[in-house]
């Protein structure tokens, strides 16, 4: 830093040409765009068994994050209610990017009608009877008329044919199971599409997509309408953050600048460390662009965290600069009464007054700290780059970048800036004087001088947080990410009443060989685990409303070529009979692969939190295991990976933690030459993190996906408080101990003659004032001051900033002077070494 202190400040246009390169190369790179994701799918670990048992999952049975529309209005199979649902749907199949849409309009409906059985929709074609095999239910009618006319009729809404044809369709969909909670509700005012985006569409085109959808079914002219899905959820927690952002971060920023001004009284300092930030910002966007990074949810909170962590460092260089830029006043550093050295400090406060002079001794204090407290928080960020979790793994390494820049910034733009713009630019009140301060210092003394009741007060807040820790509940609810107000979590509670339940996941039963599954004893299983399921609900009604497998169709069909008879509605003995009811096996392609080996069971829950989800799953998964022995039985879906993330947390966050302690351990450690002192440095900063998560436990806050990030920053930010009170406090805890140690060993060691020079004129001033000795020289850098000998042992024990030579003689008896030399150098940590030779 010698070499490097001294070229900011001479050459601060090259530090601003080459941060202004800097930010054109990160500013075209952010220009070229950065790459959106915030799928869940990047909260859940890609290795391991359940990533494999998903990505198997997803390529037999196709993906299963839907877009669930519910269109409410008095009765959707009205005449007037099925033309506005046929409309919609049409529209949102011909939007581009859309590859299925599934609702009461194309959903096939298995009948038999003269002994032929087809599968077409309830609603195909305006309602023809004779291919729907409503014929018994006109029959019942005392109207004579041809087939032909009744297709006439029923297209006349005042018909007493359409009205019977009606409640014909509204008992058949709201009497089967692959209808009634899917795509209809059973009181028949909620009608639902359930829609697949095209799965190679980048987020933004995901987004936009949705947001077409949104807007087709809001003009649809039904009463009410309500979304929930992940490309919905995506899509409204993406706008609600960047809305907050906007809101927010100037709002942020704006109290940032007004605390900055009420303290410096500078627009300078306070535009300048607005324009650090925003250089910060751009650098850090712009990397993740050139590096094509995905952008997750959680890197969306990177401006706030950049904002925190940038303006701690920013104020201790600005700061600095101006406490040296009037620090070396002969009224502030107590020198009034030592005329012998007027001359001296004229000359070091004439040079301290050059702006380049008061920038250089500013940085040459505080780069070490800020350097320090930086690596720090880097430790803490980077703790969590070896999780298993891409989201937090790519935002923790981008939030220690991101700290690494603002660093770099603050002890280089800044200080090139302010040496450019002159001495008029650093004229900053540093606050060393007020109502403030006097506070700070009662509560010093407070605390020096009430240690005992402190400690106890902190042993106290120590266990309670404790206990308030051990309380904590690990959850993830993706769902409810969001306000309680919000459309996403308002349309996922109305789906969730009026339908089944809009978040999915799948029971995966697989056999060993093709059609393991394709015989009535392992159907009938498979029906007994579905039916197990769906009373895994608790007091509260939350669980599991609907599961869908195979069997339903089977039984769907078997009824449909016994002419429709509901006893027929089972899975058949015969496994013969069984291959034909499964010979139609793209309509099954969701359900069964086609060697017959693996079924999907498609469970319908409005389980949003992984606590929850994980019990449901546990017992689910123990039933199917004893009812299939012969069978590999287990969940999967986005949100049982999910779910597995949250078991993970808890261990993520005791090892991230352990590695950024350790991490930390070790900078202090080496900052302040002592393991010791280290440690001692160390256990402060322990209490902010575990009275966070004691806070955390005591309010019921969960641990979850967000919080998990927390701990590391308030490490960091108490770290860097710890470092730069210690880093002051030794500074000036140094002339404290030289004085007291002349005070003490001046009256003891009589005789003896200590020559004392160095380069700091304070130090040797207050010497000579305090304890009235002979100045016997003046050199051009420093003040030598003559003091009775055993000072320079004394000495030896205290830790000096500056760079102090000591030549110790002494007579002896026969009168031969023996004499001694120690060279204490620069640097905070290092003692006084002892002299070449003793000079007792």
């Amino acid at each position: 830093m010698n070499r490097i202190i001294p070229f900011i400040v001479r050459r601060p246009r090259v530090i601003i040409l080459a941060v202004v390169v800097l930010s054109a190369f990160f500013a075209f790179g952010l220009w070229r765009g950065v790459r959106l994701d915030v799928s869940p799918l990047g909260f859940v670990e890609r290795a391991g068994q359940p990533a494999i048992d998903f990505e198997t999952t997803r390529k037999n049975f196709g993906p299963d994050d839907y877009l669930v529309v519910a269109v409410v209005c008095d009765d959707v199979f009205a005449p007037a209610g099925v033309t506005r649902l046929r409309e919609l749907h049409d529209r949102i199949s011909k939007t581009r990017g859309v590859a299925e849409v599934l609702s009461l309009v194309n959903a096939p409906y298995a009948r038999s009608s003269g002994g032929v059985v087809s599968a077409k929709s309830l609603l195909d074609c305006g309602l023809r009877i004779a291919d729907c095999g409503l014929q018994n239910a006109l029959n019942d009618l005392t109207i004579q008329s041809t087939i032909g006319d009744k297709r006439s009729a029923i297209r006349n809404p005042q018909s007493a044919i359409e009205r019977s044809a009606i409640e014909e369709i509204r008992r058949l969909a709201t009497g089967d199971r692959l209808y009634v909670g899917n795509l209809v509700s059973s009181d028949s005012h909620t009608a639902a599409l359930n829609i697949l985006l095209k799965s190679d569409l980048p987020t933004s085109a995901r987004h936009l997509i949705t947001r077409q959808i949104y807007d087709l079914a809001g003009a649809a002219g039904f009463d009410q309408v309500y979304f929930a899905g992940d490309p919905f959820a995506q899509w409204r927690s993406t706008e609600a953050i960047k809305g907050d952002l906007r809101l927010f971060l100037p709002l942020t920023l704006a109290f940032i600048a007004l605390l900055l001004w009420l303290y410096f009284r500078s627009f300078v300092a306070v535009a300048l460390l607005m324009l650090t930030i925003g250089v910060g910002l751009l650098w850090l966007m712009g990397l993740m662009a050139w590096l094509e990074s995905h952008f997750t949810i959680l890197a969306l909170m990177l401006p706030t965290l950049m904002v925190a962590i940038g303006c701690s460092y920013m104020v201790h260089v600005i700061n600095q600069i101006g406490i040296s830029h009037c620090g070396l006043r002969i009224a502030d550093c107590g020198l009034q009464n030592v005329p012998t050295i007027q001359s001296t400090v004229d000359d070091k406060q004439s040079a301290i007054r050059n702006p380049q002079s008061a920038i250089e001794e500013a940085l040459r204090f505080i780069s070490l700290p800020v350097i320090v407290s930086a690596l720090t928080i880097i430790a803490g960020f980077l703790s969590l780059a070896f999780t298993g979790i891409p989201a937090i793994r790519s935002t923790a390494i981008y939030s220690a970048i991101g700290a690494a820049f603002t660093m770099i910034l603050s002890l280089t733009f800044i200080p090139a800036a302010l040496a450019l713009m002159g001495e008029r630019a650093i004229r900053f009140r540093v606050g060393l004087a007020g109502g403030m301060v006097k506070l700070l210092e009662g509560v010093g003394r407070w605390a020096t001088s009430n240690q005992t009741p402190l400690y106890i007060l902190t042993a106290a807040l120590v266990v309670f947080s404790a206990i308030g820790a051990s309380r904590i509940l690990i959850d993830i609810d993706y769902f409810h990410f969001s306000k309680p107000n919000s459309e996403t979590s308002v349309g996922l509670a109305e789906i969730n009443e009026r339908l089944s339940g809009a978040i999915n996941f799948d029971i995966i039963v697989e056999g060993r060989n093709a059609g393991a599954i394709e015989t009535p004893e392992v159907l009938r299983r498979i029906a007994e685990l579905q039916a197990f399921a769906e009373t895994r609900k608790n007091a509260d009604g939350q669980g599991v409303d609907r599961a869908l497998s195979v069997v339903d169709f089977v039984k769907h069909v078997n009824r449909a070529f016994h002419d429709n008879e509901a006893r027929y509605y089972d899975v058949p003995s015969d496994e013969g009979v069984i291959s034909e009811l499964l010979s139609d096996r793209d309509q099954l392609r969701k359900f069964l692969t086609p060697d017959g080996r693996i079924a999907r069971i498609l469970v319908r829950s409005n389980l949003s939190g992984s606590q929850a989800m994980a019990a449901a799953i546990r017992e689910i998964e123990a039933r199917g295991r004893e009812l299939l022995p012969d069978f590999r039985v287990f969940a999967t879906g986005t949100f049982v990976l999910l779910n597995r993330t949250s078991d993970q947390i808890a261990g993520e966050q005791l090892r991230s933690v352990t590695i950024a302690l350790v991490a930390i351990y070790l900078t202090l450690s080496a900052l302040f030459g002592s393991l010791r002192v280290g440690f001692t440095a160390l256990v402060p900063n322990l209490i902010p993190v575990l009275f966070f998560f004691g806070f955390m436990g005591w309010r019921g806050v969960e641990l979850n996906l967000t919080t998990s990030l927390v701990a590391s920053v308030v490490l960091g930010l108490a770290v860097d408080n710890a470092v730069q009170f210690i880093a002051r406090f030794r500074r000036e805890h140094h002339h404290e101990a030289l004085r007291a140690g002349v005070r003490e060993m001046a009256a003891i060691e009589a005789g003896r003659d200590v020559l004392v020079s160095g380069d700091d004129p304070r130090a040797a001033a207050q010497l000579a004032e305090h304890h009235r000795i002979r100045l016997s020289e003046t050199r051009v850098r420093g003040v030598g001051v003559r003091v009775k000998c055993g000072v320079c042992e004394q000495l030896r024990k205290f830790q000096l900033h500056r760079a102090v030579t000591f030549r110790c003689t002494r007579t002896t008896s026969t009168g031969e002077t023996s004499r001694g030399q120690a060279r204490a150098r620069v640097g905070a940590g290092l003692s006084i070494g002892r002299p070449a030779a003793d000079p007792r």
